[in-house]
C-alpha cells in the first residue's frame, strides 16, 4: 500500500519532490520530502583509531570477553557454548574450553590465582584452573541464566547476577553461597566489586539491572 499524499504541501527551496509510480485517485503521484538542516555541527576531528585485527573462530555470537592481567592473552565466550583463549600479540587461538551446554554470557580472570570463571544460560558458574585447563569447581544456586560475574580484587569472593534478578556472593574456594542480594525486579546484567580493607561492603558493590535500577 502506498502512503497517503500530504493534504497540503508547497515545494520550497528546502524541499525535494519524489515521484511515486502506480498512483491512483486516492494517492498522489508525488511525495514531498523536506530537507531539514542538521542540528549538530559536522565533526572537525576524528579519532585516529583503526581496525587493527579481525579475529575469527567462534561459530556464534561473542557474548563476553576478559583479559589476562598480564596482557599476554584474552578469552572470549560465545553462543556456540565454548570459551576460546587467544594470544593477545598475534591473535592466534591458544585453547578452546568446552563444558557449558548453553551460551557463555560472562567471563572473569582472577588477578590472584590461575583461575578463569565463566557463567552461562545453563545456570552454571564454573571455575577453570588454567594450569590444568579443566573445571575444578562449580557454583549452583541461580534459578535461571547467569549473565554477569565479577571477582573481588583482594579477597576470594565471586559475585554473579542473572535472569533470576538476584546478585549472589560466593566463596570461590569452598563454593559456599555467602549471600543472595535481592531487590531487583529484572535481569541483573552487570556486577562490580571495589576493594576494601577488611571485608566486602555492600556500599562497594554495584549491581545494574535491565530495569535501569542501580
Amino acid at each position: 500500500m502506498l502512503p497517503k499524499a500530504p493534504e497540503s504541501a508547497v515545494p520550497g527551496k528546502n524541499t525535494t519532490v519524489l515521484s511515486i509510480p502506480g498512483s491512483s485517485d486516492r494517492f498522489s503521484t508525488s511525495a514531498l520530502m523536506e530537507r531539514l538542516p542538521s542540528r549538530w555541527p559536522k565533526p572537525v576531528w576524528h579519532a585516529p583509531w583503526k581496525n587493527y585485527r579481525v579475529i575469527s573462530g567462534h561459530l556464534g555470537w561473542v557474548r563476553s570477553i576478559a583479559f589476562d592481567p598480564g596482557n599476554e592473552w584474552f578469552c572470549t565466550g560465545s553462543a556456540d557454548r565454548t570459551i576460546k583463549i587467544w594470544d593477545l600479540a598475534s591473535g592466534t587461538l591458544k585453547l578452546t574450553l568446552t563444558g557449558h551446554i548453553e551460551q557463555v554470557r560472562g567471563l572473569a580472570v582472577s588477578q590472584r590465582h590461575t583461575y578463569l570463571f565463566s557463567a552461562g544460560d545453563d545456570k552454571q558458574v564454573k571455575c577453570w584452573d588454567l594450569e590444568q585447563n579443566k573445571v575444578i569447581r562449580s557454583y549452583h544456586g541461580h534459578l535461571s541464566g547467569v549473565y554477569c560475574l565479577a571477582l573481588h580484587p583482594t579477597i576470594d569472593v565471586l559475585l554473579t547476577g542473572g535472569r533470576d534478578s538476584v546478585c549472589r556472593v560466593w566463596d570461590i574456594r569452598t563454593k559456599a553461597h555467602v549471600s543472595a542480594l535481592t531487590g531487583h525486579d529484572n535481569t541483573v546484567c552487570s556486577v562490580f566489586a571495589r576493594p576494601t580493607i577488611h571485608k566486602l561492603s555492600l556500599a562497594h558493590m554495584i549491581q545494574l539491572s535491565s530495569s535501569g535500577i542501580l
